[in-house]
C-alpha cells in the first residue's frame, strides 16, 4: 500500500526562506509563482477553517484532557494537512484564484514598437486650438439679450412674488 502523501519539504506562508525564494522564482517564471502562491493561500483558507471548526467543537471536549501541548499539536496537525490539502487541490481555491489573476494581468508585449502601435492614436503635446471670439465693445454696451421675452406687464407683476402681493 503505497502512501499518496507528498513528503517533501513543503514551502510555508510563515516560512520566510521561502517567501524570499518565491519572489526571486516570480521574477524569472511568474506562471509557477503565482500557481505556488495560489496553492499558499488556499492552504491558508483551509487551516483557517480546520481552527474555526476546533473552535466551535471547544464546549463538546472533555475538560480534564485539555492542555496546552494538546492545542499546539492540533495547531501543527492543522497546519500540515491544511498545506497537503491545497497541494491537491482539495477545494479548488487556488485554481480559481490562478484563473482570476491571470485574468487581470496584461497581456505581455514583445517589442517597444507593438506597445506604441497598441495604445493606438495618442494625445497631440501642441493640439491646434481655436480662438474664442470675445464680444466687442458695442456688443457689451447693448448688454446681452435673454432668449424668450418675458411676458410681466410691469415692474409691481415681477416683484410681487417676492414681496408677497405687496406693493
Amino acid at each position: 500500500m503505497s502512501s499518496q502523501v507528498d513528503t517533501s519539504m513543503p514551502r510555508s506562508y510563515t516560512d520566510f526562506t521561502g517567501l524570499g525564494e518565491l519572489r526571486g522564482k516570480a521574477q524569472k517564471d511568474q506562471g509557477s509563482a503565482l500557481r505556488e502562491s495560489a496553492q499558499q493561500f488556499e492552504g491558508l483558507f483551509i487551516q483557517m477553517m480546520l481552527k474555526s471548526m476546533r473552535e466551535a467543537n471547544e464546549p463538546m471536549k472533555d475538560e480534564e484532557n485539555k492542555s496546552h501541548a494538546l492545542e499546539t499539536f492540533e495547531g501543527m496537525f492543522d497546519k500540515e494537512v491544511s498545506l497537503q490539502m491545497s497541494k491537491r487541490g482539495a477545494l479548488g481555491v487556488a485554481d480559481f484564484m490562478e484563473r482570476a489573476v491571470k485574468q487581470q494581468m496584461p497581456t505581455p508585449v514583445t517589442s517597444t514598437d507593438a506597445l506604441l502601435k497598441s495604445r493606438g492614436k495618442g494625445i497631440p503635446l501642441n493640439p491646434k486650438q481655436e480662438p474664442i471670439p470675445l464680444p466687442t465693445a458695442a456688443q457689451l454696451n447693448k448688454g446681452f439679450a435673454l432668449e424668450k421675452a418675458l411676458p410681466l406687464k410691469s415692474l409691481q407683476e415681477f416683484k410681487a412674488p417676492f414681496t408677497g402681493g405687496r406693493k
